[in-house]
């Protein structure tokens, strides 16, 4: 009964055909069995009993309609009629009354965009100030070098050098 194992491999993996499948449960519903095979047994028994129960039947209650007349359906269908011309005539007259107008700019800041021109102007303004700012700042050190270099007098700094060293000589002798 190799043949039996490998279909059982076979079916245990996901991979028989329904004519195998069907070689199997007729196997289990015999009387000569392996010994190795009864494991097995049961497991085919369930599927046969299940394949054996019916689902009862539900009966869902059936709801009953009501007859409308057909002059409220017309009225309905009438008011619905008027209700979507009236919608439509209100809103043709509200997209003609006010036409669409363009900004003549538009200003990207912080990656909005503003139409209101004064408030970009305050924007931009205030953009200047703070490099103005930085710019002043970073000029600070150039303006500190040329005060030094005005400063600096390099006779007077030899004179006063020499006057110190000719001092420590005259102090170093006595």
């Amino acid at each position: 009964m190799n043949d039996i194992d490998n279909l059982l491999e076979k079916y245990f993996n996901g991979a028989s055909s329904a004519e195998e499948e069907k070689r199997i449960k007729d196997y289990f519903e015999g009387s000569d069995i392996l010994l190795g095979h009864e494991i097995y047994r049961p497991l085919f028994a369930v599927f046969n009993s299940e394949k054996q129960v019916k689902a009862p039947e539900i009966l869902l209650p059936v709801e009953k309609k009501k007859e409308s007349s057909s002059l409220t359906r017309r009225i309905i269908i009438f008011a619905t009629g008027v209700a979507a011309i009236a919608l439509l005539a209100v809103k043709l007259s509200i997209s003609h009354s006010a036409p669409i107008q363009y900004p003549k700019y538009v200003v990207i800041m912080n990656g909005e965009k503003v139409i209101n021109q004064s408030k970009a102007r305050q924007y931009a303004e205030n953009m200047f100030r703070e490099t103005e700012k930085i710019l002043e700042g970073s000029y600070q050190p150039l303006r500190e070098v040329a005060d030094i270099k005005k400063n600096f007098n390099a006779e007077k700094i030899l004179r006063e050098t020499d006057q110190k060293i000719e001092d420590i000589k005259t102090n170093y002798k006595q």
